[in-house]
């Protein structure tokens, strides 16, 4: 470990110090002080209380407009222009399209989601260009869209299909290196584009963003910790309801995308916060909820099976993107041994090979891990209860561990790096402009290292006490209560600590950061 803050490497690419040991050392006792002082803590839900926003007159206004996710919709599908025009047509090295999309947008997604929830999806520049291409409006209700209307395949009415996307994603992101490509960048823009466009012609609603969207879909899972929800005020209306307008649409707004029923809706994992329901509801019988954070995830209504494996790749995920940015999975001088350097020895087939194998591995290792412990613990409480049902019941307290490493993560990435966009702000295409006269200069930093590495170690800890708090919940339903039921989690309780106290190894490694690539 460094005891520098950042210095130049190699091509421009600058190494950032990881967390000094003083703080590592200090996060990994938080987080076994905290395991076991909240683990076996038997606690209140401390309220389940809503503040319902749409009853405020000006917000209410808005919500019941068709314009309004137009013109939210609007200026993002700009940005997102520029982005296509800058990847493809302009300067190959001073440009504006990886910064915005890898640094700003991919980097700040994951703080919209935990504070907005899906409020993407209802901002989503794809969906815009799908919504007014097939239902051949701006926003006024038309109740023939030019579709075929098909019925997404049984068979693939679940998130692997956005599973699998959200993999390769991965894979071009870090193994082919997008995100110092404008052109590539541009190219997954428009990609994703068309992957969102073409079902609109096909298929029923918007059956890609329930079952396909690497983004939407994904984020669904991370959407369950948010302060925001849209929901039924009274769920006996909902019930009592013969027309069901928000499931099948009318006149005055669309059939909810995802195939929703407001009566049955009790979490935010499909819901895209599109506002249709609250211009279809005949009895305005539809919420804009405030409410306490993570209230879905630790009251989840009935776990999946696609989710958690969700769960488990998304934690691996996240951590398999921050260990490839250190020195010790590639190092950029080639002076010290990697990992990458060392199945390229064994292999000797390149470096994409290598780094496939490597990406496989740090894929199964926390799957096949968690797996033998779900095991384990079904064997010590010998209820009857399967491995997989114990997997599928704790794997969503993963869910807040991989969000807030990802936080963590991504706030080192904002603040280290977000000052990049400036001078890109006035030459965005590397046309030599300068706009704004901010062109070829430079700028310190947005936060100091301190800062940053206090943030993170708060991020790991906060994301570890909720996902105690959900895996205690999810050990009182599967095994009761009782000292057989205890030591029956107590294998779980190990696969978290483990999982967070990797999360602050990787942060102490020292990072390669590439904004001056870009």
């Amino acid at each position: 470990m460094n005891d520098h803050s950042c210095c130049e490497v190699d091509n421009g690419v600058h190494l950032m110090a990881g967390l000094p040991p003083w703080m590592f050392y200090f996060g990994v006792a938080a987080i076994l002080v905290i395991s076991f002082a909240f683990y076996f803590k038997k606690e209140s839900d401390g309220g389940d209380w809503r503040l319902d926003l749409s009853r405020l007159a000006p917000v209410n206004y808005l919500l019941s407009r068709r314009w309004l996710q137009f013109a939210v919709q609007v200026p993002i599908l700009l940005l997102f222009l520029v982005v296509l025009y800058a990847g493809f047509f302009g300067d190959q090295r001073i440009n504006i399209a990886p910064v915005l999309t890898w640094t700003i947008w991919w980097g700040l997604l994951v703080f919209v989601i935990l504070l907005l929830g899906k409020f993407w999806c209802f901002a989503c520049p794809w969906d815009m260009v799908a919504s007014i291409t097939s239902r051949l409006r701006f926003w006024r209700v038309n109740r023939e869209p030019l579709t075929s209307g098909l019925k997404w395949p049984r068979q693939a009415r679940n998130i692997t299909l956005a599973i699998g996307l959200f993999i390769a994603l991965t894979w071009l992101e870090l193994g082919y290196k997008v995100t110092t490509s404008p052109y590539a960048t541009a190219m997954m823009g428009l990609i994703m584009l068309l992957m969102v466009v073409l079902p609109a012609f096909v298929f029923e609603k918007k059956s890609f963003c329930r079952y396909g969207c690497l983004v939407g879909r994904i984020s669904g899972l991370y959407a369950n910790m948010a302060p925001v929800e849209v929901r039924a005020r009274d769920r006996q209306v909902c019930l009592d309801c013969k027309t069901k307008d928000c499931y099948v649409g009318n006149d005055r707004g669309y059939a909810c995308p995802t195939g929703l029923n407001l009566g049955t809706l009790k979490e935010n994992t499909y819901c895209t916060m599109c506002t249709e329901c609250f211009k279809s509801c005949p009895s305005d019988n539809v919420a804009l909820n405030i409410r306490p954070f993570a209230s879905d995830i630790l009251h989840y209504p009935k776990p999946r099976t696609d989710e958690a494996v969700l769960a488990v790749i998304l934690l691996a995920l996240t951590a398999f993107h921050g260990l490839t940015m250190t020195p010790l999975w590639e190092d950029l001088t080639g002076t010290s041994p990697s990992l990458i350097a060392w199945l390229n020895g064994v292999f000797g087939l390149g470096p994409l090979f290598s780094f496939t194998v490597g990406m496989i591995a740090i894929l199964a290792v926390p799957f096949l891990l968690y797996q033998g412990l779900s095991w384990l613990s079904a064997r010590i409480a010998g209820s009857g209860i399967s491995p997989w049902r114990v997997l599928v019941a704790f794997a969503y307290s993963l869910i807040p561990i991989a969000l807030f490493y990802h936080l963590a993560h991504n706030a080192m990435h904002v603040a280290m790096e977000g000052q990049a966009i400036l001078p890109l702000l006035s030459d965005p295409f590397g046309y030599g402009w300068n706009l704004f006269g901010t062109a070829g200069q430079t700028y310190a930093a947005l936060l100091g290292d301190q800062t940053v590495w206090a943030t993170q170690v708060l991020l790991v800890l906060t994301g570890h006490v909720i996902g105690i708090k959900v895996a205690a919940r999810a050990g009182d339903r599967l095994f009761g209560r009782g000292g057989r039921a205890i030591w029956a989690q107590t294998p779980l309780l190990f696969a978290m600590i483990l999982f967070s106290f990797g999360s602050l190894w990787i942060m102490h490694l020292d990072m390669n950061m590439r904004t001056s690539l870009m």
